[in-house]
């Protein structure tokens, strides 16, 4: 089972070797197996939505980063809003301090599985839930559309913004989860888990800016 630790600006230092490797599996991922971006020379991808406005979450296990997901609020600028705001012809884009975009997942090779219960749905469990610490409504973006049934399987209701269309050979959607305690309820007892995931250490930048809610340290 992951430990998902959340980095935020505010405590990267305390993971700078496992942010260094977050980096690598991406490039691996991105780079070499999905082919979405070009090689860069350092073995490290990253992208313009690498900002201070991104809080990660690095799956950690037996000492590895095996998965990670990165959050930014979709009043910044995000994915959808740059580069596919034409998939959300339905709902338009969304542009909401408590919607979270969600990106930049992978699992490393040796932990992906087609049973229910492996890192891919721990992942899942811990963006639920630091969504709902959070206060978040809602955490999606653009995704395979075969991520779509094993939303559904979760239990989880998925909202499309848009139609699914076709970019380089695979089928993408644009599509907003429900955040709510049922959800993450969902999750845990597909895992057969009742406790947390998530670890917090160091300052932590709350994911929903507002005047009364500037730090907080856990």
């Amino acid at each position: 089972m992951i430990s998902a630790h959340v980095v935020t600006a505010l405590n990267k230092h305390l993971y700078e070797n496992e942010f260094d490797e977050f980096l690598r599996r991406r490039h691996d991922f991105f780079v070499h197996q999905k082919r979405w971006r070009p090689p860069s020379p350092d073995g490290r991808e990253r992208d313009q939505f690498d900002t201070d406005a991104a809080t990660y979450l690095l799956g950690i296990e037996e000492g590895r980063v095996v998965t990670s997901a990165r959050l930014i609020p979709t009043s910044e600028p995000h994915m959808v809003s740059e580069v596919f705001p034409h998939m959300c012809e339905k709902s338009g884009v969304p542009r909401r301090p408590d919607w979270g975009e969600w990106t930049r997942t992978y699992v490393v090779p040796d932990k992906r599985s087609t049973g229910l219960r492996g890192t891919l749905t721990q992942l899942c469990c811990a963006v639920m839930e630091f969504a709902l610490d959070e206060g978040l409504s809602a955490v999606g973006g653009v995704q395979e559309t075969y991520f779509m049934p094993h939303h559904g399987a979760l239990k989880w209701r998925a909202e499309p913004m848009g139609m699914a269309r076709e970019e380089n050979g695979e089928w993408y959607i644009v599509a907003y989860i429900n955040v709510n305690e049922a959800a993450l309820a969902s999750v845990r007892r597909v895992l057969g888990i009742d406790h947390s995931l998530l670890v917090r250490r160091g300052r932590q930048s709350p994911f929903i800016k507002s005047p009364s809610n500037l730090s907080k340290v856990a």
